[in-house]
């Protein structure tokens, strides 16, 4: 086996340590995001909580039915502990102002152009029939065949990272951010994507 010139493997360290750096400061590390990660931890605790009161279901289990059942059961639980929930619970003003900065930086203009026919990508606004059929709320159940958004890595890298079962997706030209342990929206910002 041949071994790789001296410079060509330095170079390749030099790209792994850009990107580790560009991918650890490049996420969202200010006092907003901190709380908006506070404030989704509270929402885990609340899904825990009603998660632990749920008939559980085998790590094997691939019946829809069952896994629906459950699914609604969960759902159910977390919009009554949840009643008074409103828009903004999460995506307090501070930080949903923060968020709309960054996507629509990452979405405008030339260098704009691949992400935004990501965001488009599953986006049911893009889909036939549009955003009618889910409603834009908070604690309102998002469509178990209903497609979901992709969201460019770019934007992801720059959001404050969500734990496991909990995503961002765009609805339209709003952020939401989604249970996909309940299929609930959870909260959402309105209005972030930039139009072209």
């Amino acid at each position: 086996m041949k071994r790789q010139p001296h410079r060509y493997v330095l170079k390749l360290e030099l790209l792994g340590f850009l990107l580790v750096v560009l991918t650890s400061s490049g996420r969202a590390d200010t006092e907003n995001a901190k709380e908006f990660s506070a404030r989704v931890k509270t929402y885990l605790e609340i899904q825990k909580q009603i998660s632990s009161k749920v008939p559980p279901l085998a790590k094997t289990e691939v019946d829809p039915a069952k896994i629906a059942v459950r699914t609604k059961a969960l759902a159910n639980g977390i919009q009554q502990s949840r009643a008074n929930a409103k828009q903004g619970d999460l995506f307090f003003p501070q930080v949903a102002q923060e968020f709309r900065e960054i996507i629509r930086k990452e979405l405008q203009g030339k260098n704009g152009a691949a992400p935004r026919k990501t965001v488009k990508t599953g986006n049911p606004a893009e889909e036939e029939g549009g955003v009618a059929k889910i409603v834009l709320a908070v604690n309102a159940p998002y469509p178990d065949k209903a497609p979901r958004s992709s969201v460019p890595a770019t934007i992801l890298l720059s959001l404050p990272e969500l734990p496991k079962g909990l995503e961002y997706r765009f609805l339209g030209s709003h952020l939401i951010l989604l249970d996909s342990m309940s299929n609930l929206i959870v909260d959402y910002v309105p209005d972030v994507v930039p139009k072209a």
